[in-house]
C-alpha cells in the first residue's frame, strides 16, 4: 500500500496531474479513487504556491520589482476594462479563464499558472481556490475520460 502511494506522488511531482492518474490505472486503482487521489494532490498546491507568491513579493527585491510591474499592469486592465468594448467582455470572462489555464494537463502548466494568473488578477483566496479547484476536476475528468480506455486495453 505505502508503494502504491510513493509510485503515485512520484508520478505526480514528474509529470503533474495526468501521472498520478496513469500511475494510478497501472496499479488497478478503481476510477473515483484515481480522481479523489488526483484531486488531494492538486488541492495541496494551491496553498504552497499561494504562500510563495506572497513571501517572495513582500520580502525580496526582485519580488517588490514584479510586484510594482504587476500593480501598473492591474492599473492598464481596470482601465481597458472600465473602457467597455472588448476588453469589458474579456474582464467578465476572468473565472472562465482561471477554471481553463488550471485544466491544462502539462506538468508546470495547471495549478501554478492558475495561481500566479489568480494573484496578477488581485482576486481573494477563496474564490481562487475554488476556480482552480474546478479546473482541477474538470482537467481530471477529462484526462480519466481520454487515458481511462487506452489504458485499460493496454494493461488489461
Amino acid at each position: 500500500m505505502f508503494t502504491d502511494i510513493s509510485i503515485v506522488f512520484a508520478s505526480y511531482l514528474a509529470l503533474g496531474r495526468t501521472g498520478a492518474i496513469i500511475s494510478s490505472f497501472y496499479l488497478h486503482e478503481n476510477v473515483v479513487q484515481t480522481l479523489v487521489i488526483s484531486l488531494m494532490l492538486d488541492f495541496g498546491q494551491i496553498p504552497v504556491f499561494g504562500f510563495f507568491l506572497e513571501s517572495t513579493i513582500k520580502h525580496t527585491g526582485f519580488g517588490r520589482k514584479i510586484d510594482y510591474w504587476i500593480d501598473g499592469k492591474r492599473v492598464l486592465w481596470d482601465q481597458r476594462m472600465n473602457g467597455g468594448g472588448f476588453w469589458a467582455k474579456v474582464g467578465q470572462m476572468q473565472p472562465l479563464a482561471i477554471i481553463l489555464v488550471s485544466m491544462i494537463p502539462v506538468r508546470g502548466c495547471g495549478i501554478i499558472s492558475a495561481c500566479v494568473l489568480c494573484f496578477m488578477m488581485g482576486m481573494s483566496r477563496i474564490y481562487c481556490t475554488v476556480l482552480i479547484m474546478t479546473g482541477s476536476v474538470l482537467g481530471a475528468c477529462v484526462t480519466l475520460a481520454l487515458l481511462y480506455e487506452p489504458i485499460r486495453l493496454i494493461h488489461g
